[in-house]
């Protein structure tokens, strides 16, 4: 992705993000000339910063953070579907950090702009987002709640988060927002196998 790309990218995601109930703070968007930062700070006059996730042309960083937890606080992206799992997480964990708790499938909701209930949804809409030039994905169901598209199943069994096929990998999760980067991990991982490229705000 080139950076004004990027820049244009992470200002949506900021401001839907901004939506989301952040009390006792609010969210606050910084341009340089070579990347962006997005800030959770005090409503307060001092505002002071109590976190922030630093962005530039091809990485995602937390430059700050309320934690002594070993967290993982670096990454690297290429397409805006990487871009937008990077934001998630690094937001959402910057939030928890500062005892504000949002439900990860909330926050998606409010990024994408449409109401994501489960993981499979979360697939369906993605893939329904592929431009038309690159032509159309068929994502499968079947009674087993296991998604198969482009070769490849998606399957959550016993706190794993499994693919199969074209693509194979087990990631094991402890909560919902670890399944939500499982999966949009392994959807990015496909989707660049076909060399497809989607855009989660191409419907705006």
């Amino acid at each position: 992705m080139i950076f004004s790309e990027v820049r244009a990218f992470c200002e949506t995601f900021y401001m839907r993000f901004s939506v989301l109930d952040l009390c006792p703070f609010q969210l606050r968007f910084f341009n340089d000339s070579d990347s962006v930062s997005i800030a959770l700070i005090s409503k307060n006059e001092t505002g002071d910063i109590k976190s922030a996730v630093s962005i530039n042309e091809d990485s995602i960083r937390v430059i700050k953070i309320n934690s002594f937890e070993k967290l993982d606080v670096f990454f690297t992206f290429a397409t805006p579907l990487e871009l937008f799992n990077n934001l998630l997480t690094l937001l959402l964990v910057c939030c928890g950090a500062s005892n504000v708790f949002i439900n990860p499938s909330e926050a998606i909701s409010a990024t994408l702009g449409r109401k994501i209930k489960t993981w499979r949804e979360l697939v369906i809409y993605i893939c329904s987002l592929l431009p038309e030039e690159q032509g159309k994905i068929i994502v499968q169901e079947n009674r087993q709640n296991a998604l198969r598209l482009l070769k490849t199943s998606f399957q959550v069994t016993d706190g794993m988060f499994v693919t199969d096929g074209l693509y194979k990998s087990q990631t094991s999760y402890k909560d919902l927002l670890e399944l939500i980067r499982a999966v949009l991990d392994a959807l990015s991982a496909v989707l660049k196998i076909h060399d497809y490229e989607i855009n989660p705000f191409s419907n705006l």
